[in-house]
């Protein structure tokens, strides 16, 4: 079986920075064409914090007319995201907030929809998404779906995987090494390098892909910030 591919998709704007509909569009259409098994839509990759919940929405809107519903994961930075992607149907999934203790944690867990997926990105905020973590919330019930886990390690990724059990989808927010990720645990990763959906796109076969991945990551790291690698891939995107 493969492991699951998710690309985070970018925000096609206008010269003038607003929501480019025609061009999410065609992005969206593109997108649906590869053999990808998910996009997240207004996650960091896309600067989605910077844009309204009204544009949020909106993308997700726009990515239905063209993709099927469980090929697309809402990311959510408010209530307001996570009662919209409920609304339209499509899985959400919801950036960590900062908690004070654990007891607040559990909270925010147990406060989310059934079958929600979590965003843990210690760049977002100092609670994430650990072992210790993932531990309480299954004995208090409140364990989400899956996890998206930015930058782990492959130890970090196994302890969370043998807390979650083997039921639980498990993405690592890395494919420098896909195979790695998968045997320590991981049932999936997302990978930024595809964001662009450049064509020719890479086949699926890892032998193949890590070393196109590898490629274009080598790129994006010598850029400065991850607002220049974010405008970078939406540049390419639109060259397309």
């Amino acid at each position: 079986m493969h492991p699951s591919i998710v690309v985070p998709a970018l925000t096609i704007r206008t010269p003038g920075g607003d929501l480019d509909t025609p061009g999410t569009a065609r992005y969206a259409q593109r997108a649906a064409s590869t053999w990808v098994d998910r996009f997240i839509l207004s996650g960091t990759t896309a600067r989605g914090y910077l844009m309204t919940e009204q544009n949020r929405s909106s993308i997700v809107r726009i990515w239905l007319d063209h993709v099927a519903p469980e090929r697309v994961i809402a990311c959510c930075w408010s209530r307001a995201d996570i009662d919209n992607a409920a609304r339209q149907r499509v899985t959400p999934i919801v950036v960590i907030p900062h908690c004070h203790n654990d007891d607040a944690a559990l909270r925010f867990l147990a406060s989310l929809p059934p079958g929600s997926f979590v965003y843990s990105h210690p760049g977002n905020s100092p609670t994430v998404f650990d072992a210790q973590l993932c531990s309480q919330a299954r004995g208090s019930g409140c364990l989400p779906g899956g996890a998206k886990l930015s930058k782990a390690s492959h130890r970090e990724i196994r302890a969370v995987r043998e807390q979650a059990g083997l039921s639980f989808i498990l993405w690592d927010g890395s494919s420098r090494d896909i195979a790695a990720s998968i045997a320590a645990g991981a049932t999936g990763v997302v990978t930024t390098p595809l964001s662009p959906i450049m064509q020719p796109f890479p086949p699926r076969t890892l032998t193949l892909l890590q070393p196109a991945l590898d490629e274009m990551q080598e790129d994006l790291d010598r850029l400065p910030s991850r607002e220049a690698r974010s405008d970078h891939l939406s540049a390419l995107a639109l060259a397309c």
